[in-house]
């Protein structure tokens, strides 16, 4: 089974100036020692990677542009001699926490695409997310990336909230587009455990409207242009390269707490435990990947994506041809308008699209 180099670089930046209630990723409230201990840390763990040449970087979080300027220069610094070829070189930004000095600073060290936090444009829902920004601060903050020279920017939209009417998912779809942005990513709530929604018990909204806004978006964003390429992502022209990486199963490095790898055959999950990050205690747990394992995870994103997954690339990958490998799920998703083959490339159709789950359950199998 073919070694593949890694692509993408994921640095995940843990800390955030004020808990989102839906959020159950690794984060801590901003604290200036844990800040300091954590990049110390980052600079350590990025030397077990010397000598890749990665094709794009992504900050996340967290909060990455909740770190003063300061501390975003030494963050810059450690990836510094990463990030001198990438062809994109993400970071997610949060409109109350992003200046000018910030978005120059970030200019200056290659920065040239942002994920905007958007999620909402009603204030009430904003409100009732925990989000610490205004309508207002969403507006500004684009115009500084555009003054600073950033104009690939993303925007995170969150739908299902409890209460949320059709008319209101309408209206945030339709604030959206003055903003005159590229790429739209859309995210159905979902009620984890350990997040504050979970501990109140929030309930989910009703499945159907749940549906109903996510096909009012696609036909929504269609109608002005917008591509869906993924499931949940949309582009006029400009899809995300590092998620790409993701969805076409290359190799990827996760550093900070709580990142995850795919390297060498192996699932490499890094500690969650800010205090063992900072302590050098970097790796959490470690999973051999089978040939099983990475043929089906391989479909698995390959089929989110609009352009399907290429034959050809399973076959260097596995030296196996994927139509006999998963003969009958193939053959039954054809047959069943799930699936189709063009080009060279397995696809879902629109209907399969929606089905997904119940497509990759055939594959398990």
């Amino acid at each position: 089974m073919k070694t593949n180099k890694p692509k993408a670089l994921y640095v995940h930046v843990p800390f955030c100036d004020v808990i989102c209630a839906y959020c159950d990723f690794t984060r801590v409230v901003t604290h200036p020692k844990l800040i300091e201990d954590y990049l110390y840390a980052l600079a350590q763990e990025v030397k077990l990677y010397p000598d890749i040449n990665f094709e794009t970087i992504y900050l996340g979080g967290g909060t990455p542009s909740a770190l003063n300027s300061d501390q975003l220069t030494t963050l810059f610094e450690i990836l510094k001699d990463y990030s001198h070829k990438v062809k994109e070189y993400t970071m997610e930004v949060n409109p109350e926490s992003l200046s000018i000095e910030k978005a120059e600073l970030m200019v200056k060290y290659g920065i040239n695409r942002v994920s905007f936090g958007v999620q909402s444009f009603n204030q009430d829902e904003l409100v009732f997310m925990h989000r610490a920004h205004t309508i207002e601060m969403i507006r500004n903050g684009i115009k500084i990336l555009r003054d600073a020279g950033i104009n690939n920017i993303s925007i995170d939209l969150i739908y299902a909230l409890p209460n949320q009417t059709l008319d209101k998912w309408e209206y945030n779809l339709n604030q959206a587009l003055t903003l005159n942005i590229d790429h739209i990513s859309l995210y159905a709530l979902t009620i984890e455990e350990n997040a504050e929604f979970g501990r109140l018990k929030i309930k989910p909204i009703e499945s159907e409207l749940e549906e109903q806004m996510y096909f009012t978006a696609i036909e929504f964003l269609k109608k002005h242009g917008f591509n869906r390429y993924e499931i949940s992502n949309f582009t006029q022209s400009k899809p995300s390269m590092h998620n790409l990486h993701y969805w076409n199963y290359d190799d990827y490095i996760g550093l900070g707490p709580g990142a995850v790898s795919l390297y060498q055959h192996k699932r490499i999950e890094n500690t969650k435990n800010l205090l063992y990050y900072s302590q050098f205690k970097f790796h959490g747990n470690s999973v051999d990947l089978s040939i099983n394992d990475e043929m089906f995870e391989f479909v698995m994103m390959g089929l989110r994506v609009r352009n399907g997954l290429s034959i050809n690339r399973f076959k260097e990958r596995f030296n196996q041809n994927i139509e006999v490998v998963f003969e009958s799920a193939i053959t039954k998703g054809i047959h069943h308008n799930w699936l189709f083959i063009e080009d060279g490339y397995l696809k879902c159709t629109d209907d399969g699209y929606g089905l997904l789950h119940e497509i990759l359950v055939e594959f398990m199998n």
